[in-house]
């Protein structure tokens, strides 16, 4: 019995203590608590500074054998953050390989989130958020689409422009265009000058930044 525990116990050993408290902090839940008073949010402000790429492999075994969504939720955190400020890419490579095992829409918006903070490696498999831009789930949609903002390639924008094609939903199309606004080209103009059609007030603006962004690359 003691080596079942064991066995299925988070592996957080290789961590050091004050990361370990800190993930704890992050994930605490507290009813009825402002921003001000609340310790998860002053973690999170923590996280936000945090630098030392040492911890990604200890981070990641934290993050497969944990079964709390609060404490995975804080580790995606951890990770886009040190990925986002050190500029690591495998920070997204330990993101994108969780996307397939989380269902919870909360869990996945939050992992999609972290991800978009994050250098992409080159030739990175996209295709499980690729798979989720027609989500049902709202949420998890524009996640999906925000992910992206930091991948390149003629595959991405296809898919981007894919669905903008087909969804009548306008914070889809204002995602959609936030993205291009990052990393579309001269192909997704004819798309984008559709959105400046729009009676949506925020459709027709992210449309003419995203036209605007593109064109001010191209020169």
């Amino acid at each position: 019995m003691t080596e079942q525990v064991a066995s299925t116990a988070p592996d957080c050993t290789s961590l050091p203590t004050e990361l370990v408290d800190l993930i704890h902090r992050m994930a605490m839940v507290e009813k009825g608590v402002s921003s001000d008073d609340s310790v998860s949010w002053h973690a999170h402000r923590e996280a936000e500074k945090l630098t030392d790429v040492s911890v990604i492999a200890g981070l990641k075994a934290f993050m497969e054998t944990s079964d709390s969504k609060d404490i995975r939720r804080a580790i995606y955190f951890v990770l886009g953050a040190l990925g986002h400020n050190m500029k690591n890419e495998h920070c997204s490579e330990v993101l994108l390989r969780q996307v397939t095992a989380v269902q919870d829409k909360y869990e996945l918006a939050a992992l999609l989130d972290s991800i978009a903070k994050v250098p992409m490696l080159p030739g990175a498999s996209l295709e499980p958020i690729f798979h989720l831009l027609t989500d049902k789930r709202w949420l998890v949609r524009h996640s999906a689409i925000g992910a992206l903002v930091n991948s390149y390639g003629d595959v991405v924008e296809d898919h981007l422009l894919a669905h903008l094609a087909l969804t009548e939903d306008p914070f889809d199309k204002i995602y959609c265009h936030a993205t291009l606004n990052k990393i579309g080209t001269a192909r997704s103009i004819p798309l984008l000058t559709e959105g400046l059609k729009s009676r949506k007030r925020d459709v027709k603006a992210s449309a003419r930044a995203a036209i605007d962004a593109i064109q001010a690359r191209n020169k």
